[in-house]
């Protein structure tokens, strides 16, 4: 046989030799892989969850969230828009929102510092009663709207027969969504059972300022043209009028601590409770963040969170809650819809 013959099979027999080596290995590696991915994934899918999410998954949010607020904070002002750009937002999302009697809305303050020297003071808000708009049920969402009148007496309303939660679903054909019953874990030590009125204190513990449109109304009237962003992957240009939430804080300022310092957090909930949403205080005090009661130059609609409504362009439309019907000053990071539905709390862009 010729030598390099020779040379050839022993080289194809050492390399069918390393080949077979080299795929054994491969494939005790491969099934190595895979049953180490499976056994993450295993544990990972049956971990405790926190807020409808998993633990590890949770964590990370949370350090994502902590790392672009040590980076950005809440310093940054959103882009800003000539009014030419500015158009009609869409409609999106109907949870939390009432056709209500806008002569019975009130905005419900609690944890003002001397909130009993206020004119607006009352002991009890819960007694306060939100009373359905049926002719504003009957017409389409996007164009009913009510008059503003003066709104000065403090003296709560007549308890309501009807349902304004009831009109909403007949006008829509769909239910609409709850917050529940059932205990949720917000952090690994504690968890709360949602009520009707989330994260609020019961009937018999709500003292507070029961504040009129009106009240609002004296406050620096500002305009801005932002951005709003929705997590579905969608952006507006819209025209806001209100007025600024810190100029809203400055005006009824939290009590202090015992520290002697402002609250770490804002909460805010629909009249119903339906819907709400907590804020670091830093959020709250951006001069962009306003309290809204027109759009596009007009007074909101129901649909859009008549008669006002948060814009804040430094967070996702998800905390932009609509309807406000209470805000509450807290040291305790407060409840929040979506972050009990897995969504990251700090929702920053």
């Amino acid at each position: 046989m010729n030598p390099a013959d020779t040379r050839g099979q022993n080289a194809d027999r050492e390399l069918l030799r390393l080949s077979a080596r080299r795929s054994r290995r491969s494939f005790l590696v491969m099934a190595a892989a895979a049953g180490g991915g499976y056994w993450l994934y295993d544990r990972l899918g049956n971990s405790r969850q926190i807020g409808m999410l998993q633990w590890p998954l949770r964590r990370a949010e949370e350090y994502n969230a902590a790392l672009f607020r040590k980076i950005f904070g809440e310093r940054g002002l959103a882009p800003t828009y000539s009014l030419s750009r500015a158009t009609d937002l869409r409609l999106n999302g109907d949870i939390g929102l009432d056709f209500l009697d806008l002569d019975t809305w009130r905005l419900k303050l609690a944890g003002a510092e001397h909130a009993e020297r206020y004119r607006q003071y009352n002991e009890n808000m819960n007694l306060w009663a939100y009373l359905p708009n049926e002719g504003a049920a009957q017409q389409p969402v996007e164009q009913a709207q009510t008059e503003l009148p003066p709104l000065d007496t403090k003296e709560p309303a007549a308890k309501s027969k009807g349902s304004p939660k009831a009109m909403l679903q007949q006008l829509t054909g769909t239910a609409v969504p709850s917050n529940g019953t059932g205990p949720l874990q917000l952090s690994e030590t504690q968890t709360i059972t949602i009520t009707a009125s989330a994260g609020s204190p019961s009937p018999s513990e709500m003292p507070g300022l029961l504040l009129s449109m009106d009240d609002l109304r004296r406050l620096p009237h500002r305009e801005l043209v932002t951005q709003f962003k929705c997590i579905e992957g969608w952006s507006q240009i819209v025209q806001w009028g209100g007025v600024r939430l810190a100029d809203f804080i400055n005006a009824y300022p939290p009590a202090r601590t015992p520290e002697g310092r402002w609250p770490r957090y804002i909460y805010m909930e629909t009249p119903d409770g339906e819907y709400f949403c907590g804020f670091d205080m830093a959020a709250c005090m951006h001069p962009q963040s306003l309290l809204v009661y027109e759009m596009g130059g007009q007074p909101l609609t129901p649909g859009h969170g008549a008669p006002l409504r948060l814009a804040m362009p430094i967070k996702y439309g998800y905390k932009q809650i609509k309807q406000i019907g209470l805000i509450r000053y807290t040291d305790t990071r407060p409840n929040d819809y979506w972050a009990n539905l897995g969504y990251d709390w700090y929702a920053g862009l």
